[in-house]
């Protein structure tokens, strides 16, 4: 989006991430920035990014973060059948038994703590079923923005990266969740956005 040279390394390890979340970007001086740090710099760098052309897509941002990301990161860390065959099968299978189990553990406690922290909402102990309804109510938004857009914010944009990530785990996550049956039921009212997500 703001025209910025980069090369794509396939990695399922975050630990090199400042937050411990993947994607991240590595600088030529071998600093690993995440989402906020990157926009930053590409600002610092006299490489713009598209001005909104959603007024309010900054409050968008913060609805995906709040919302949905929460419910897509329990799916695949904190709920046993996701963590199976997400969390541990996808990003911790070439670990030993017990280095996996021990990652997998600190990566569920750090889910948990953030869920906590950011939304005191939900109390101290994760409900999956509190966040799922969280994230069909945000799905829900999303659906009326997106209307017959090609885009959520009318350009390509952060909103737009977000999302199309967040679809993507949820729509071909082998599990069986409320959410991916939501999206994808037949007569499902998100066609639209599992078709935006998979152009």
């Amino acid at each position: 989006f703001a025209n910025y040279g980069f090369d794509i390394v396939h990695t399922n390890e975050p630990s090199g991430s400042p937050n411990g979340k993947l994607p991240y970007l590595l600088l030529p001086n071998g600093q690993a920035i995440d989402s906020d740090g990157v926009v930053a710099h590409l600002e610092k760098s006299g490489h713009k990014l598209p001005s909104d052309s959603l007024p309010n897509e900054l409050a968008y941002c913060t609805m995906v973060e709040r919302n949905l990301v929460p419910a897509v990161e329990y799916m695949m860390w904190v709920d046993p059948a996701g963590f199976k065959r997400i969390g541990d099968g996808r990003y911790l299978s070439g670990y030993p038994g017990l280095v996996r189990y021990v990652l997998g553990w600190f990566r569920a406690s750090d889910v948990a703590h953030d869920v906590q922290v950011r939304q005191p909402e939900y109390g101290t102990a994760l409900d999956g079923e509190a966040l799922s309804e969280n994230a069909l109510r945000a799905l829900d938004s999303l659906l009326v923005l997106l209307g017959d857009r090609e885009y959520l914010a009318g350009a390509p944009g952060l909103l737009d990266a977000r999302v199309f990530a967040c679809l993507n785990i949820l729509i071909e996550a082998p599990v069986t969740s409320s959410i991916r049956t939501a999206l994808l039921s037949p007569d499902s009212k998100y066609k639209p956005l599992v078709d935006y997500a998979l152009r």
